[in-house]
């Protein structure tokens, strides 16, 4: 394994721990022989990506990380990286996809950018609201959320919209789900006739919610079409997370079913 390869995999294992780690905790976490990492820790922390605690021993990214990490974050906002990924998301599966805000119980379209011309295309345009309970979108804002701060934003009252969750329980249900999956689906729900698959970061900056999202006409529905989309909208809004350092997406792993 190269120095490079190995040296990507230790600055992602720190970011997935979210703690400074020792030679011992990266060996384990990696597989890897002790003496091979302890080589390894030592060119990073010579080069800057890495320093060490002089008390306990144990690594943290360095000031090289640091500072590309501050410009690029001053430079481009998660709005902007969302964007940028449904851009080439609309270009790869030719649906129309969204960008949306989570607004206190409401999901705000932001942005929308249609698929390529042929396919029938779902259409909600910017400004657009919807109850965040009634859509995929929704769910997976308030996913990023605990479940009594869900419930705070959404209420007790649930008004009966197509197949969207009737109740508290259920609608906990599905957030757990998605916590587990890393995006969410829809079908008639706020908009008939019409399914998507969404997925969310969380700006630990400012905090807000935005998710990132595919809509289809529901008779184009099938297994494959679901798995492929939603499988897109999750790894687009994880290389955003990981990106802006959403600890949700630094903790998350795909379910191993996959």
């Amino acid at each position: 394994m190269s120095s490079l390869v190995k040296a990507k995999d230790v600055l992602r294992l720190m970011s997935r721990m979210r703690r400074d780690l020792t030679v011992m905790d990266i060996a384990n976490g990696l597989g890897l022989p002790k003496s091979s990492v302890s080589r390894t820790l030592s060119l990073m922390a010579e080069q800057e990506f890495l320093e060490r605690d002089p008390v306990t021993r144990a690594y943290r990214p360095g000031a090289l990380v640091m500072e590309a990490s501050y410009h690029f974050r001053a430079a481009r906002s998660a709005r902007m990286l969302l964007e940028e990924e449904l851009g080439k998301l609309v270009d790869e599966i030719g649906y129309t996809g969204y960008v949306v805000m989570l607004d206190g119980s409401e999901s705000l379209v932001i942005h929308m950018r249609t698929g390529r011309a042929g396919t029938l295309q779902a259409y909600t345009p910017v400004g657009t609201r919807a109850p965040a309970y009634a859509t995929s979108m929704g769910r997976a804002q308030l996913s990023h959320l605990t479940d009594a701060e869900a419930l705070d934003r959404v209420g007790t009252t649930f008004e009966p919209i197509g197949e969207a969750p009737r109740d508290q329980a259920e609608l906990c249900g599905q957030l757990a789900d998605i916590r587990v999956r890393g995006w969410a689906f829809s079908h008639d729900e706020f908009v008939l006739d019409v399914a998507g698959t969404a997925s969310a970061v969380r700006d630990p900056g400012t905090g807000q919610i935005l998710g990132i999202g595919l809509a289809f006409p529901a008779r184009d529905r099938n297994d494959a079409l679901v798995a492929r989309c939603g499988a897109a909208v999750r790894d687009a809004a994880s290389r955003v997370g990981r990106h802006i350092g959403d600890p949700s997406w630094l903790a998350f792993e795909a379910p191993a079913a996959e």
